[in-house]
């Protein structure tokens, strides 16, 4: 294996494991903080880091004065709109479902990238949205069901739901549309701004969340799994994403990495003795016999580029 692939390998490994911890994570830190304040001191937070590393290696935040609308999207995206959908769909719903239907986001990327008139359309990706999407309705089918009649834990399982499918369709319009300011300023200078605007933009929402607030409520299981997606998803998770991202084929590291849901349904499992359903479980088969066709599309799109060229 070359040291290119190497890297590959192990920044992929370590990506599908900070992912896997992340729903659990935030499952930990909303349990007591509110998720609006939790997004709010997450990013801005994450946004200082990014900005003194950007200092320590020597570095301006500079954009083009054409880019700032863009900036100003993607911040909108991924803070408020992403973190609403997230956070708020982990609390009501829980961290397995929010990793389940973020195993969807290749499906989306891909679709998007075809909107964007930057892949083209293929059978086998329209078959493997076929297959994930049929996976998500197993998941919602019995709270869709059971919340009108029944009410209690399944109306909140139903709205968590739907907030995490905001989550999912942001992040992946937010990983499509980041592309280009990956590619021009790299992932340092993009995450630094985005997450910085952010914040900002997310402020009201911040303060909003103080008013119910008591700092006594913070246990110390919601500050190790604030510190968790602060300090290691949203600074080095996300950096090192958007570096492979930047580098590698999106959707190929999307998929790849997507096994992380996995882990995150087995640690639940075994550490809030989360129960798992048999719609659940069809759920999980369908969307990853989704990934695998995903696979298969990308490293055919792979080999017939290689042929291409030879």
């Amino acid at each position: 294996m070359s040291a290119v692939r190497l890297r590959l390998a192990l920044s992929l490994m370590i990506m599908a494991f900070i992912g896997g911890l992340t729903p659990i994570a935030a499952r930990m830190a909303v349990a007591d903080l509110p998720p609006m304040l939790v997004a709010w001191v997450r990013f801005a937070t994450a946004g200082l880091l990014l900005w003194l590393t950007l200092r320590v290696r020597g570095q301006e935040l500079g954009f083009r004065r054409a880019h700032v609308a863009g900036l100003l999207l993607l911040a909108a995206l991924c803070v408020p709109i992403n973190q609403l959908g997230f956070l708020g769909g982990v609390k009501l719903a829980n961290a397995s479902h929010a990793a389940l239907f973020y195993a969807m986001t290749p499906v989306l990327v891909f679709w998007g990238s075809v909107l964007a008139r930057r892949a083209q359309f293929s059978g086998l990706m329209f078959a493997g949205a076929l297959l994930a999407f049929a996976g998500a309705a197993c998941v919602l089918w019995p709270s869709l069901v059971l919340a009108p009649a029944e009410g209690g834990r399944w109306q909140s399982m139903l709205t968590g739901d739907l907030l995490l499918i905001l989550a999912i369709v942001s992040w992946a319009a937010f990983i499509v549309a980041s592309k280009m300011f990956l590619e021009t300023y790299g992932a340092l200078q993009t995450l630094t701004a985005v997450f910085l605007l952010g914040a900002l933009i997310h402020t009201p929402l911040g303060l909003w969340s103080l008013r119910d607030f008591a700092w006594n409520d913070i246990t110390r299981s919601s500050l190790l799994g604030f510190l968790f997606i602060t300090c290691i998803s949203s600074y080095a998770g996300y950096l090192l994403t958007y570096v492979v991202i930047a580098r590698y084929d999106a959707t190929r590291a999307m998929i790849v990495v997507n096994v992380q849901f996995l882990l995150t349904v087995v640690i639940e499992w075994a550490a809030f003795n989360e129960p798992l359903t048999l719609y659940f479980a069809a759920g999980s088969v369908l969307i990853f016999a989704a990934i695998g066709l995903d696979i298969a599309t990308v490293g055919r799109r792979a080999r017939a580029h290689a042929v291409g060229r030879e």
